[in-house]
């Protein structure tokens, strides 16, 4: 069937004429850079964030998703931390200096330690990079609205200009209420695809210092790579 005679059965179904329809689907269609626009603002005014977090990794080369989740910590430029709570005790800081990354779940006497990386999913710009100047950094779709967590959202989907970016496209959800981000999906260079669910966002409540640092543990090395 073509897109008319679906156009026209849709109209009648809402009650409205098919040109109206028409012309609110090529509205949203160029909705990309106004959704951009308040998640950027809406960054702008972030100091510090902290959310809960579910984690779905899914790796073509060994099958089913990997699903984890835990607690965000975001103090950009130079800070940020991802504490999990399954598996519990795994944890990813960057305290400004070096990112550390422990996992004890797999490898219990070694936590790596290495520069924080300007982009990706370990950087303190895990939402800066995506939407601080969105437009000189990537090309932008509109994809549609979609209910994230409960918020009605904008997806926008994004594909980097430069090729020094550590993902080959991403996918965000920009939330109308506040234009904070809910969702971010990534294909990573590997081929990996990464998705990243927020909840319950606190936007510039204080955070404890000890989430923004890593302690070593006794017995445990570190390894710089």
């Amino acid at each position: 069937m073509s897109r008319a005679p679906v156009r026209a059965l849709l109209a009648v179904a809402m009650g409205v004429s098919p040109g109206f329809l028409a012309a609110t689907t090529v509205l949203h269609a160029q909705d990309a850079p106004t959704a951009l626009a308040r998640a950027e603002r809406a960054y702008r005014a972030t100091n510090t964030l902290t959310a809960e977090f579910a984690q779905i990794l899914v790796n073509p080369m060994l099958g089913d998703p990997e699903v984890t989740q835990g607690v965000l910590f975001l103090d950009p430029p130079e800070r940020f931390a991802m504490r999990w709570t399954q598996p519990e005790g795994e944890r990813v800081v960057a305290d400004g200096v070096w990112l550390w990354a422990f996992a004890p779940s797999s490898v219990p006497d070694q936590v790596i330690r290495q520069p924080i990386p300007r982009y990706g999913p370990s950087s303190p710009e895990l939402i800066g990079q995506f939407v601080s100047r969105p437009l000189d950094r990537y090309d932008a779709r509109y994809v549609g609205a979609e209910t994230v967590e409960g918020e009605v959202t904008d997806v926008v989907h994004l594909v980097p200009k430069r090729d020094d970016m550590p993902f080959r496209d991403a996918e965000i959800a920009i939330a109308r209420s506040d234009g904070m981000l809910r969702r971010i999906k990534v294909t990573e260079a590997s081929g990996q695809r990464r998705t990243l669910v927020f909840a319950n966002l606190r936007v510039n409540a204080s955070i404890p210092a000890t989430e923004l640092r890593f302690d070593v543990p006794d017995g445990v090395r570190v390894v710089t790579p």
